[in-house]
């Protein structure tokens, strides 16, 4: 639904006056909803994020028989008010949260810092930046992991080229050695049946002779 003139000018007046502050450290294992509660003690607030911890960690955690429980790694929270977002960071910050002192986490330490001059949609709009940035640093080494499994492949091929190539050479060297290993001894035998010849036909020849001169 679309904004007239008046209520466009009402919530951009609205949003002027919210402040927006940055948790960078969230004791362990607490939730948004315990979040919420501590830091509307300053004031009335609209949107809260916290960001969960990689999702290895988490995984890794659990195998190893550790806690179960989602962590959170930083946060940001909008106060309808800034004045209770400077509020809010003068008094928790680098202080023990407090409160009931049976509590979980009366003895945790908050570090939050007022973002002056930062609206929510300024932390939407770097968020979105940071994770275009992620998502084209993910391409690229996905492009040069895939680039190297080219390579790799086209490496393996070249081998199997050359090494077919070996074997056709060498198969093609011993046929040649066998054909010549055959001419030799077809040569051998052709000259052996010639020198038996010869012999022969001296044989004959002698006892020819020898017949003649007896008789």
């Amino acid at each position: 639904k679309k904004l007239d003139a008046e209520q466009l000018k009402k919530f951009q007046k609205k949003i002027k006056k919210t402040g927006l502050v940055y948790i960078s450290s969230i004791p362990p294992y607490m939730k948004p909803s315990k979040m919420r509660q501590i830091l509307s003690r300053f004031g009335k607030i609209d949107r809260l994020f916290l960001k969960p911890e990689n999702p290895r960690f988490h995984t890794k955690r659990v195998k190893y028989g550790g806690n179960k429980k989602k962590k959170y790694v930083e946060g940001w929270c909008e106060f309808l008010n800034k004045r209770n977002a400077k509020l809010c960071c003068e008094t928790l910050n680098a202080q023990i949260i407090g409160g009931k002192k049976n509590s979980y986490y009366h003895d945790d330490i908050l570090n939050i810092k007022y973002l002056k001059g930062f609206k929510w949609n300024d932390l939407i709009q770097q968020i979105s930046k940071e994770n275009d940035l992620k998502q084209s640093k993910l391409q690229l080494e996905m492009y040069k992991a895939n680039k190297q499994n080219k390579n790799f492949i086209n490496n393996i091929e070249k081998s199997k080229t050359l090494n077919l190539i070996k074997e056709k050479k060498l198969k093609k060297l011993k046929s040649n050695i066998r054909r010549n290993f055959r001419q030799k001894d077809v040569a051998t035998k052709r000259a052996d049946e010639t020198s038996s010849k010869i012999k022969k036909a001296k044989v004959d020849k002698n006892l020819s002779n020898v017949l003649t001169k007896i008789f």
